[in-house]
């Protein structure tokens, strides 16, 4: 690589890194701040919940122990007087109130006059009745307002339960209000504080990081070369230039980007794109440069460097995304390539891609046996040919970015598309090499 790709490498890198620590410390900043907000309004809620709590027992009180009333035997003159009892009540604390004998049968019920719609959204959720000796309680938000529903047990003499009492209480307006008051107080208080020590971090963090940010992008620096210089000793040894290389390794990337591969899955077409005949190193002179067509036998040579290229991968963990364009690219959708012969979607997506990217720009490229082909006149050719040598519904994709794509790379030279191609790779090698890129799914093309 030279020093503008050097450059654009560094260039990426520091971006990179100073946007993973930003997103970080945005997330640092958000979780605290909901995590207090939610502390902060639990408590509130929590200690109106309680003060609701004392007001059902301390009113239930008039519903139990020697007042106690046999529920389920009510005659007319105990119920007009717990009616009353009830009504006081709606006056006084609760919108609703309500007795259920210990069958937990509703007997009688009293709700404050205008509060109908209240008590109606109330009864959407089912009850939980408490257990002997206990209470349960339920919070709601209801048209803009909070209602607890507090279920307390009623006894009689000697602790013997005689039913339950319901009490449904609304939070006035002035208590909400004070607790929204007092929740945003105290996420303005803690968004400041975490603000500042954030902005007080920051050039610490990057401080800190100089050195990790140095060594990412020499370690990226030295993969893309090792991918080059590997592409790069194929190309001159078959008598190309590494243009080729780049083209296809650009078109792979927009194809790949196109049908919203992961970034994981383009990580491994890029490098697969670059290395895709690596084997061809092994394949001796006479066979690799002859002008003319090969032999059957010659042919089955030459077909090894498919072997020879996996061989090669294998000596490197890093390298090891490339394996299935390298070992697959000469597979055909129809089942009739080679080495082993897959058909359809058992050809790896990665093989499918750059198949027709391959294809694409060996027809599109002047060589010394052949004129190059117009773009229309590949595209053609790539579309009379799918569902038999290449994926129908990639051709049908590739073919709507071609075009732009081809006269993209018209207007370049082999220095310029290498410069352009390593600013749009670092991203994806990035993601992996620091091993801090969020993946995203692979969606159906």
């Amino acid at each position: 690589m030279n020093g503008r790709t050097d450059s654009s490498v560094a260039i990426s890198t520091g971006r990179f890194i100073h946007r993973k620590i930003l997103i970080r410390l945005f997330l640092g900043w958000l979780f605290p701040s909901v995590a207090v907000g939610g502390g902060v309004l639990w408590l509130e809620i929590n200690r109106i919940r309680q003060f609701v709590h004392e007001l059902a027992l301390r009113e239930s009180a008039t519903f139990s122990g020697e007042s106690a009333h046999n529920l389920e035997r009510l005659d007319s003159s105990a119920r007009q007087h717990l009616a009353e009892l009830e009504r006081q009540l709606v006056n006084q604390h609760f919108l609703v109130v309500e007795l259920y004998d210990r069958n937990k049968q509703l007997q009688l019920e009293t709700i404050r006059p205008g509060q109908e719609v209240a008590e109606q959204g109330i009864d959407r959720y089912r009850h939980r009745f408490p257990q002997v000796g206990e209470f349960s309680h339920e919070v709601h938000f209801i048209r803009g307002e909070l209602l607890l529903v507090i279920l307390v047990p009623l006894k009689g003499v000697q602790d013997y339960l005689t039913g339950y009492f319901e009490g449904i209480y609304q939070v006035d307006r002035q208590t909400l209000d004070s607790i929204k008051d007092d929740l945003l107080r105290t996420l303005l208080f803690v968004s400041l504080g975490i603000t500042f020590t954030t902005f007080l971090m920051y050039p610490i963090i990057l401080m800190l990081n100089r050195g990790l940010i140095k060594l990412s992008g020499d370690l990226l620096k030295g993969n893309l070369e090792l991918m080059n210089v590997l592409g790069c000793a194929i190309a001159e040894r078959d008598s190309d230039t590494n243009s080729h290389n780049y083209r296809v390794t650009f078109y792979a990337l927009r194809l790949g980007e196109a049908i919203g591969l992961s970034r994981e899955d383009i990580h491994n077409l890029i490098a697969g794109a670059f290395l895709h005949d690596v084997g061809k190193i092994g394949i001796r002179d006479p066979i690799l440069l002859k002008p003319g067509k090969l032999t059957p036998e010659e042919f089955e040579v030459m077909k090894t460097h498919v072997s020879l290229g996996v061989d090669i991968l294998s000596k490197s963990s890093w390298l090891s995304g490339a394996r299935d364009v390298v070992e697959f690219h000469h597979e055909k959708f129809d089942g009739t390539g080679y080495p082993q012969g897959l058909k359809a979607e058992a050809i790896p997506l990665n093989a499918r891609i750059f198949a027709i990217v391959d294809v694409f720009d060996a027809l599109t490229s002047k060589r010394p046996y052949k004129e190059s082909w117009t773009m229309s006149e590949a595209i053609a050719m790539l579309e009379r040919d799918s569902g038999s040598h290449f994926d129908p519904q990639l051709v049908s994709v590739f073919a709507l970015i071609a075009p732009r794509l081809h006269e993209e790379m018209s207007g370049f030279d082999e220095h310029r598309i290498e410069a352009m191609l390593q600013h749009l790779i670092a991203p994806y090698f990035l993601t992996t090499t620091i091993g801090a890129g969020a993946k995203t799914h692979s969606s159906q093309y």
